[in-house]
């Protein structure tokens, strides 16, 4: 079993809203965990849940306007990020907490080589020249796995595969040593074979630098394979956190269970079982229903879950937002 550090990150009540023609949207609402050194957490849900821009938020990267952080603490190291100043947080940008966006095609430069990339945050964090720095991302590029990297460090991206261009971000994100690595669907666009190679990557990584790394995603059998603590969001809440082993074994928020009912099962295709797919569709956040914003989608109802928003009730190791249990657990 993996031996864990100190607590390195502390979320407490973040919330992020964007002001719309139709209304405030409450993106993130309320949200509150913890990341240790050496963890994986996978934070997980379907679209629109808030899982992307619970993380944006962590780097004050939600543009603004029409987005804004409208209360909370992001404790990195217990420092609170929310306090500093816009210098501050690019000190803290890609030397502490690090980020592979969804879509590297988009996210790297079209008209700069791949080396200028990877360089500009050896320069800019770790005071390198340029030729230095150049040769620190050929370095870089070959222990992530690129081929003949002395060579391909210097093309542009467009000559890149898909899975070279993944590769080269997260060079670039590990290329000053963070201590949190968030990947955002890192593996969205590929296909398996490259999707696993990646993944082993990442949690390679994380194992040989003692590296935390949150890890956002739609696909449970990614997290299954790397996480060691899952947060489940709905509604721009976490509804659930758990050890993966338990979430999967006995998950408690009836969402959880939709979202693992979902996923295609081998060992019962024989059987010609119907996939299931949570009825309804979520719920508008600028007008979220009264009690809890999963209830119209939910089999398991009680009169209570429309008046009232439900509990945080903790079992040891883990969390669940939700009526059913509030008699079994401990109420937070």
């Amino acid at each position: 079993m993996k031996t864990l550090g100190e607590t390195i990150l502390s979320v407490r009540n973040l919330s992020t809203v964007f002001d719309t023609e139709y209304g405030v949207v409450k993106a993130v609402d309320g949200v509150s965990f913890d990341l240790r050194r050496g963890e994986t957490l996978g934070i997980v849900g379907e679209s629109g849940s808030g899982k992307s821009v619970t993380n944006l938020s962590l780097l004050r990267l939600v543009p603004e306007p029409p987005g804004r952080i409208a209360s909370g603490e992001i404790l990195f190291k217990g420092r609170n990020l929310l306090e500093g100043d816009e210098e501050d947080m690019r000190l803290v940008r890609g030397s502490n907490i690090s980020m592979i966006f969804q879509d590297p095609m988009t996210s790297l430069n079209p008209l700069l080589r791949v080396s200028l990339q990877i360089a500009e945050a050896l320069q800019l964090h770790h005071g390198l020249d340029r030729k230095a720095a150049e040769r620190k991302a050929v370095e870089l590029l070959t222990s992530i796995g690129i081929p003949d990297a002395e060579t391909r460090a210097y093309e542009y991206p467009h000559q890149y595969s898909g899975g070279m261009r993944q590769r080269a971000m997260i060079a670039m994100a590990i290329s000053c040593g963070p201590d949190i690595l968030i990947a955002d669907e890192p593996t969205t666009a590929l296909d398996v074979t490259i999707q696993a190679q990646i993944l082993e990557l990442i949690k390679s990584l994380s194992a040989e630098k003692t590296m935390s790394v949150i890890m956002i995603t739609h696909d449970l059998g990614v997290v299954a394979g790397i996480c060691d603590t899952i947060c489940v969001m709905y509604a721009g809440r976490i509804v659930e956190k758990a050890p993966v082993d338990e979430l999967f074994a006995d998950p408690r928020h009836p969402y959880t269970r939709g979202l693992l009912d979902s996923v295609p099962r081998v060992d019962l295709a024989g059987g010609r079982r119907r996939l299931y797919s949570i009825p309804g569709s979520p719920p508008d956040l600028v007008d979220l229903p009264p009690g809890c914003p999963f209830r119209p989608r939910c089999d398991k109802a009680m009169e209570i879950c429309g008046q009232k928003a439900p509990p945080e009730v903790g079992f040891e190791d883990r969390t669940v937002v939700c009526w059913l249990h509030a008699q079994e657990g401990k109420i937070s």
